[in-house]
């Protein structure tokens, strides 16, 4: 293991030997322990335990906390059986983008959670490269398209009856992964089906869904590196960005913009220090300001 300090000192980094402790249940150690070990050297271990309880993609448990706070709960699940003092966990959301009306998006929260420091220490990461399919079909229909569209059988798929009786929906068939398994998935959800059709859907768990784990990989490297970097003034792990300043003006008529973002604001997990970080922009583009383009 690499021997990182940080950049204020010859401070070990204070998590340097602990055991960090990832709590999943859908093989997400390959996605993030690299980035740990190569970007802030230090070494995470899996637990494995039933994190659908919280919630699941597919919709027959219902995710009843805000997904960071569902991925601080996973962590903790994982300090609770190990006894550990560092936990790691992750929750993925994908639907309806909060900023741009009719685009999907998956958002990835991931957290560490540090027992001894109550310290939280957590990152996102917001990507439109995500599969998105939904798509009713009948037995016997031709699924070269679909299994296309979706890069199947690599991205895996979730089969269900498109209508059913009883509220809410029915358990699905999930982790579809070939053509015979797809066929006989889709003959029994429009068995159950009032119509005689299923929905199929991509199975959007970490293990069956090769975009989304790219998502993982981009917010654990986030993470990683915020993890890696300790405060100036207090040593803690978690320093990075946590805002920005704003305002500025047009370049073309002088108009002030004061929700324009300049700059970035760092700051510390634990302590209340800040410092101005990265200048995003030293003037308001003509073509973005409201004065010159109404």
């Amino acid at each position: 293991m690499k021997d990182f300090s940080d950049n204020t000192g010859d401070h070990k980094h204070p998590y340097f030997g602990q055991p960090i402790v990832l709590t999943s249940k859908h093989e997400k150690l390959s996605l993030i322990q690299p980035a740990f070990q190569e970007i802030a050297g230090l070494t995470v271990a899996e637990e494995a335990l039933d994190t659908d309880l919280l919630g699941t993609f597919s919709g027959e448990v219902e995710r009843i906390f805000p997904p960071l706070e569902t991925a601080i709960r996973k962590a903790e699940l994982g300090l609770i059986k190990t006894g550990a003092n560092l936990g790691l966990a992750s929750e993925g959301s994908i639907g309806p983008d909060p900023l741009i009306p009719f685009a999907i998006s998956n958002i990835e929260q991931m957290v560490l959670v540090d027992k001894i420091r109550g310290l939280i220490i957590s990152e996102s990461f917001r990507s439109f490269e995500i599969v998105k399919v939904s798509e009713v079909v009948a037995p016997g229909q031709n699924l070269e398209k679909l299994m296309l569209s979706v890069g199947f059988p690599e991205q895996k798929l979730i089969a269900m009856p498109n209508q059913i009786d009883s509220p809410g929906r029915s358990n699905p068939i999930k982790a579809i992964s070939n053509r015979k398994s797809l066929l006989d998935a889709i003959a029994e959800c429009a068995r159950q089906s009032k119509d005689g059709k299923a929905r199929i859907e991509p199975d959007y768990r970490a293990h069956n869904s090769p975009s989304r784990a790219k998502n993982i990989i981009k917010v654990a490297e986030m993470l990683a590196t915020r993890v890696s970097k300790l405060c100036p003034t207090c040593n803690c792990p978690g320093w990075g960005k946590v805002g920005y300043n704003y305002g500025l003006s047009c370049e073309a008529c002088d108009t002030h913009d004061s929700t324009a973002m300049r700059q970035e604001v760092l700051g510390c997990a634990s302590c209340d220090q800040k410092l101005a970080g990265v200048v995003l922009a030293t003037n308001l583009r003509a073509e973005n300001c409201q004065q010159c383009n109404p």
